[in-house]
């Protein structure tokens, strides 16, 4: 497994061959027991450390939170091939999606539960493992504090949406300036079109011509929404924008 040095997925390459490590992996998975596991978690190469974990998953240890959390703390980085797709991912990432895909009822099963808090009461997480906590279920209000914080104050987008989507009544002033702050400084084209439009979608549900002038400005600035223009410009036309407004600003038809 520190030889190959890479965590690879059953199936790899364009004839979706089952992969050495994985194969490795299933090895280790029926000649070792627990104890032997937990060390290999601890092992150097944060492959093994990988695989180890992805094990002891498997045989549904008791203690996955504490695994996680060693992870979370660690931060190590690791070299990934699934299909034909390379790519670096942090352990914990692999470790907590292992388990994610094993789990059906997302919202209710204890061990996810409790790997989410642990994500949630991180400071400055991972995105994907902060939208995963996120779409898993609704906390109880006990979390807004932290979530509050990690929208407001850290700025991440996947709490601004979850707060605005649960709770918008109690933090709409703070959701507002948090979502134009955000738009403002993102290069899209670095996150992606989907997360733009769900980002100005949200903003236009404020109403107000100063709300539309900001979206028509970033639109002005960064065109990367053009690559889903079908689907923008319905929405725009719904909120009363048109791409004259866009294209000719000293022409604008905004009206209050």
């Amino acid at each position: 497994m520190a030889g190959i040095n890479m965590v690879q997925a059953e199936r790899i390459g364009f004839g979706g061959e089952k992969s050495r490590n994985y194969q490795n992996f299933e090895k280790l998975k029926k000649r070792v027991d627990n104890s032997t596991l937990l060390q290999l978690v601890n092992h150097e190469n944060a492959v093994v450390s990988c695989y180890a974990s992805w094990a002891l998953v498997d045989r549904e240890y008791p203690d996955l939170a504490a695994i996680f959390n060693k992870f979370l703390k660690e931060n190590k980085k690791v070299t990934t091939f699934s299909g034909c797709i390379f790519s670096s991912d942090y352990v914990s990432n692999e470790f907590y999606h292992h388990y994610w895909a094993k789990v059906e009822n997302k919202e209710s099963d204890k061990t996810l539960t409790t790997l989410d808090s642990l994500i949630i009461y991180q400071n400055n997480p991972d995105w994907l493992l902060l939208r995963r906590a996120l779409e898993n279920r609704v906390y109880p209000k006990t979390y807004n504090p932290q979530i509050s914080f990690l929208a407001f104050e850290q700025g991440l987008s996947e709490a601004i949406f979850y707060l605005s989507d649960w709770f918008k009544e109690d933090y709409k002033d703070e959701i507002f300036e948090s979502l134009i702050k955000y738009m403002i400084k993102t290069d899209f084209s670095e996150v992606g079109t989907s997360q733009y439009f769900s980002v100005v979608e949200e903003v236009l549900t404020y109403n107000g011509k100063a709300v539309r002038q900001q979206v028509i400005k970033k639109l002005q600035q960064d065109k990367h929404w053009k690559n889903d223009s079908i689907r923008f410009n319905k929405l725009l036309k719904e909120k009363n924008i048109y791409l004259d407004d866009i294209y000719f600003p000293k022409y604008e038809r905004i009206s209050n």
